[in-house]
């Protein structure tokens, strides 16, 4: 049907697209996540050939994706993801696999986990769902913050989690900000040492 026709672009049209725009800043980044058995090494091979590798990260629900990508190139940052059902161990299976961070779904960050994945000097992550699965879990299970809201980010930061996956970054900024931290756009230190404020990356 012609009138629902959308184009979807290859990644590597996607990362070219990045790196060949004069208004995409030099210094971004992008997380490419590994949905299917079979991508972590084709992945690898195209960010190498259009010279990328400094400027993208892998994830995967998957771990043994991230520690195919690491095998590869161990260099690269790679985000071990969890979903709802958190294991004790995730952190020593996150390292095992060769992760360099840890990606939580955004109900499942507790200061708890958060604590003991910075502890075992890995950087986390908070992911949301789409913004479907967010306006039903507003309406079915969380009824005291809003739909990505500035409360339920307010949460969240509090976590201590140092980078967020969500639908709205309009409003993570203004929270961010407000608590006097600093936007990082891309995955850089977590401390400004001049202006003594947390590094945030979105």
């Amino acid at each position: 049907d012609q009138d629902h026709y959308c184009y979807v672009e290859t990644l590597e049209e996607v990362l070219k697209n990045l790196r060949d725009h004069p208004e995409v800043p030099s210094n971004f980044s992008i997380k490419i996540e590994l949905k299917g058995p079979g991508t972590a090494l084709p992945a690898v091979q195209l960010v190498q050939k259009l010279n990328m590798t400094h400027r993208c990260h892998y994830s995967s629900f998957e771990h043994s994706r991230i520690a195919e990508v690491r095998e590869h190139d161990p260099s690269v940052i790679t985000g071990a993801l969890f979903a709802d059902d958190i294991p004790d161990d995730f952190v020593e299976r996150s390292i095992a696999a060769g992760a360099t961070e840890i990606h939580l779904k955004y109900d499942t960050c507790t200061s708890d986990r958060i604590q003991r994945i910075h502890a075992a000097g890995l950087r986390s992550m908070a992911w949301l769902r789409g913004p479907i699965g967010m306006k039903d879990d507003v309406t079915s299970k969380y009824f005291d913050v809003g739909n990505e809201d500035e409360t339920m980010y307010d949460v969240l930061l509090r976590s201590g989690v140092q980078s967020i996956c969500g639908n709205r970054p309009e409003v993570i900024v203004k929270v961010v900000e407000s608590q006097g931290r600093r936007i990082n756009w891309t995955a850089g230190s977590s401390f400004d040492e001049e202006k003594k404020s947390e590094d945030w990356t979105l």
